[in-house]
């Protein structure tokens, strides 16, 4: 599937706030497992929460924008608070084409959403791909969105291989936040879902 819609939203944002987001979900895995910026499917990119609005300019108003807080879902900032958003969808038609993930930080931490005592400082959270001038996720940071949220990722499971690919340091980080028991269930999910 050519997915050029988004293709385009990426290359306008890569053009006008490059330094703003970073790549999350499959394309940042990918990026990390095998140095490919795959854009044919869904993607998902990160937002800092005082970057949203800025990046969200960059999205064409053909594109339909729905924006999710932790009770309701939709396409009028009015009837959000801003402060409760998690994420936003972005639509070609009905189709889903690109999440954006909102994240937190406060002197200069990043925070995870459930928990705020999970703190990393927010240069620690990303690494840059010299090849393609993007930064991505780190990829324990995106498994601990995966596998805790309710978020649905529209994208076959890679756990195995990503969790195979953690440096020890990375992995005692995911396992300190999701624990054992959520990373052996991933583990046979994907089993099942292969």
């Amino acid at each position: 599937m050519d997915n050029k819609k988004v293709k385009n939203i990426v290359k306008t944002l890569n053009e006008k706030v490059p330094n703003l987001f970073k790549f999350n979900g499959e394309v940042a895995k990918q990026l990390f497992l095998h140095d490919e910026f795959n854009l044919n499917d869904k993607v998902d990119i990160s937002v800092e929460r005082k970057f949203l609005g800025e990046v969200l300019k960059y999205i064409p108003k053909e594109n339909r924008t729905v924006l999710h807080d932790t009770v309701q879902a939709s396409s009028e900032y009015s009837e959000l608070n801003f402060e409760n958003i998690s994420h936003v969808e972005i639509f070609d038609d009905e189709k889903l084409i690109m999440t954006i993930i909102v994240y937190d930080v406060e002197d200069e931490e990043w925070m995870f959403r459930w928990n705020h005592n999970i703190r990393l400082p927010e240069k620690n959270i990303y690494f840059h791909s010299i090849k393609w001038d993007v930064d991505y996720i780190k990829p324990e940071i995106v498994l601990m969105y995966e596998l805790l949220d309710p978020i649905d990722y529209h994208q076959l499971p890679n756990y195995r291989s990503v969790i195979d690919s953690l440096s020890y340091y990375q992995f005692v980080i995911l396992r300190l936040v999701v624990g054992d028991e959520r990373i052996n269930q991933a583990l046979i999910s994907e089993k099942k879902a292969i």
